[in-house]
């Protein structure tokens, strides 16, 4: 063989090895670059998901244990407790005893009152239903009652309902929550039981329902659903995925009895979110660690991430299944980059050219990323700062108060520490709007605020409850000191007046005040400030009025604050 003919040969074999070696190094820059590319936008995507999920959470936590305090207080009240300990002769030991026993229950005066009542309580409390269960199971008295005195015959009056999930334990002296579906209505909602004593002994239980058209606000955000204890999504932004049952799923252990009961249904479509594997069959220059994090779901092609948050005090967790908004650029950046890298190796003048291109745009790509994840920041500083205090006055807003609340409640309990609530209203706040303006209403609030900060401690807390009502906390104090406390506070605010108010306008303010004791829930202490506030406002305002933690009078108002 001649050098000419070698030469031939060596040719075009050492192009084609030049191409496919120029082609493998491209395909390793190639991902290399793309891969930069996934993790950022995996990064920013991540934080985004996480806060939504996050603040969906604290949504629903937050609703569920307003709805609670409704069945909570009236469960302590005494209409309730004597109208159940005048109802514990009512029983029945067959469905065939029902109307007879509906029809004694709606003819008793003392149940329609009762019933009158509780349809008024449903009226400012923004449930759907409430009613009252004596002891023995029986429904003797309900809202809808009252609503429809037509359809009262249909009524839950006189029904046996101790195969209700959520009854059973509030029988058994237990609070208890669940989702479910209404036998009546076959309208879904969330069933809360609270069970009420007499001169400590357990005479029923005060059932409301939430029903879920009245919580759709949840599932807000594309992608987001809210599953029960059971693993049945009962809640979806997508609304064709409600009734579906996650993975592994409790329902699926449940006998078709009991399914019918909860949910009125047999069948529930499983929602399969697993692992997405044809990520890595797709886009084989991923990383596996970074494919474990992606997630697929049957009506969702393209990869997403996946969060979830439970432990919600109530059986139900929040999901959000996010899909990857970046995967098809990525997927196509990917195919662009290799052919570029490519055509950069081939020459010099192109690889020159690509190198350039390449670095001005992942320059570009970088300092985008940043001024994204800078946004970010910005902006979840912003929320937070929103979400933690009030705009007009400075002070906690509604929502923050209560947690911290709640939180200074278990360090007084396991610190065996005192603590005192407060519940402060501005006097005659409407006349101060409708005489000098709203913006004249504006500055008192602000003045009021100021005014705790310079009379409070660093570690007392002021909130806004809502309107011109608000909760002040007195971490470490018991109630003789937090009387004089808010004493001084009223004294002050009635002597310093405001300069930016009016010289004719005097502010003054009525306060209510307790001490916690040492099985106080917040509900508790709060309605017990609620009353302290209203003996003040009915005494003839502008005083303080403090009610002891072992105080049992009952409260003098006819209706049950709702906070």
């Amino acid at each position: 063989m001649n050098g000419t003919t070698l030469r031939q040969i060596t040719g075009p074999v050492s192009f084609v090895l030049i191409v496919v070696v120029c082609w493998f190094v491209a395909g390793m820059v190639a991902d290399r670059m793309v891969q930069q590319e996934l993790d950022a936008a995996l990064r920013t995507q991540r934080q985004m998901s996480t806060s939504i999920v996050d603040n969906m959470a604290q949504v629903i936590a937050s609703d569920l244990a307003m709805s609670r305090a409704i069945p909570a207080t009236m469960s302590e009240m005494d209409v309730v407790q004597r109208a159940l300990v005048q109802s514990q002769n009512y029983a029945a030991n067959s469905e065939a005893a029902e109307p007879a026993l509906r029809a004694a229950l709606l003819k008793d005066p003392q149940m329609a009152a009762v019933s009158r009542f509780l349809h008024e309580a449903q009226g400012f409390s923004g449930l759907d239903q409430v009613w009252i269960v004596n002891a023995n199971g029986i429904c003797v008295a309900s809202s809808s009652t009252m609503s429809n005195p037509d359809a009262a015959q249909q009524s839950f009056v006189g029904v046996d309902m101790r195969a209700r999930g959520y009854l059973t334990n509030a029988l058994l002296g237990g609070f208890s929550e669940a989702y479910g579906v209404g036998r009546a209505s076959g309208e879904p909602g969330i069933f809360i039981a609270a069970p009420v004593y007499a001169n400590g002994l357990l005479v029923g239980a005060v059932v409301a329902k939430v029903g879920i058209a009245r919580l759709r606000h949840w599932v807000a955000h594309a992608g987001t659903f809210v599953s029960d204890d059971n693993g049945v999504i009962i809640m979806a932004h997508n609304s064709t995925l409600e009734g579906h049952a996650l993975p592994n799923s409790r329902v699926t252990q449940m006998s078709p009895a009991d399914r019918r009961i909860v949910y009125r249904r047999d069948t529930f479509p499983d929602m399969l979110i697993r692992e997405d594997t044809q990520v890595r069959e797709q886009a084989p220059w991923v990383p596996a660690s970074v494919a474990a994090q992606l997630f697929g779901i049957v009506e969702q092609p393209a990869p997403a991430l996946y969060q979830n948050r439970g432990g919600l005090n109530s059986g139900l967790s929040a999901h959000l299944v996010d899909p990857l908004a970046a995967w098809p650029e990525l997927l196509r950046n990917h195919k662009r980059d290799h052919l570029l890298v490519f055509l950069t190796l081939a020459g010099t003048v192109a690889l020159a050219w690509v190198i350039t291109v390449s670095y001005v745009r992942e320059r570009r790509h970088h300092r985008a990323t940043r001024d994204l994840a800078e946004q970010l920041q910005s902006a979840n500083t912003l929320l937070s700062a929103e979400a933690r205090h009030d705009a007009l006055t400075g002070a906690l807003s509604r929502r923050y108060f209560l947690d911290l609340l709640r939180h200074a409640i278990d360090r007084a309990h396991a610190g065996h520490e005192p603590l005192c609530m407060a519940i402060a209203d501005l006097d005659h706040f409407k006349q101060i709007n409708d005489r000098f303006g709203h913006a004249a209403g504006d500055r008192a609030l602000e003045h009021f605020v100021e005014t705790c900060r310079a009379e409070l401690r660093s570690s007392d807390a002021v909130g806004r409850l809502g309107g011109e009502e608000f909760g002040l906390l007195l971490p470490a104090t018991d109630l003789t000191g937090g009387r004089e406390v808010v004493e001084r506070l009223r004294l002050r605010l009635k002597a310093v007046p405001s300069p930016k108010l009016p010289a004719s306008v005097g502010l003054s303010v009525s306060i209510g005040i307790t001490e916690l004791s040492p099985d106080d829930l917040p509900e508790r202490l709060m309605s017990r400030a609620d009353t302290a506030l209203y003996a003040a406002k009915t005494g003839g305002r502008d005083r303080t009025e403090a009610l002891p933690p072992d105080d049992t009078a009952p409260p003098t108002r006819t209706a049950v604050n709702a906070w």
